[in-house]
């Protein structure tokens, strides 16, 4: 029955992480795929096509790291003679929370609460730096900057 209710706790945090938008930086590992493969294997759920799909992409473009076995980690885990403290590891209270916690993050809560004053996005010693990181960010650090430009901002010091 406990297991029954962790399972449905796992697929409201997984069908929450897949609403989450794709990381405008690419990582070798981004956090809404980690999480959702994390809360498929402690609810019992088939992970999605979608996020098995971006996981081989990943591993496809990231040759030189190695790849981490979930089945070897949860072997050396789970031998451990403390069993009582591997079933309470992940109850319904911890997994609501997190899913509280999750929610949060989406609903843009805390950046809501804590909004950041204009002093600290142009600051007046170089207001152009932080225009430029996020116009960098917005093209996806794809697009590089012209050598002319690039030996400019070397000549002058000024972004």
């Amino acid at each position: 029955m406990s297991s029954n209710k962790i399972g449905q706790e796992a697929k409201k945090l997984v069908s929450l992480l897949e609403k989450f938008p794709k990381d405008r930086i690419q990582h070798n590992a981004t956090f809404k795929t980690s999480q959702i493969i994390r809360f498929c294997n402690i609810g019992g759920i088939a992970v999605p096509t979608s996020v098995l799909k971006e996981g081989r992409k990943d591993a496809s473009s990231t040759k030189s790291t190695t790849k981490i076995d979930a089945t070897k980690i949860k072997e050396t885990l789970s031998s451990d003679k403390d069993d009582a403290y591997q079933k309470d590891l992940f109850t319904i209270d911890i997994l609501s929370q997190q899913f509280k916690s999750l929610k949060n993050i989406a609903n843009s809560k805390w950046e809501k609460y804590y909004q950041i004053d204009n002093k600290l996005l142009e600051p007046k010693g170089n207001p152009n730096y932080y225009n430029r990181l996020l116009g960098d960010l917005d093209k996806g650090g794809k697009q590089k900057e012209g050598f002319l430009t690039a030996w400019r901002t070397i000549l002058t010091g000024k972004y």
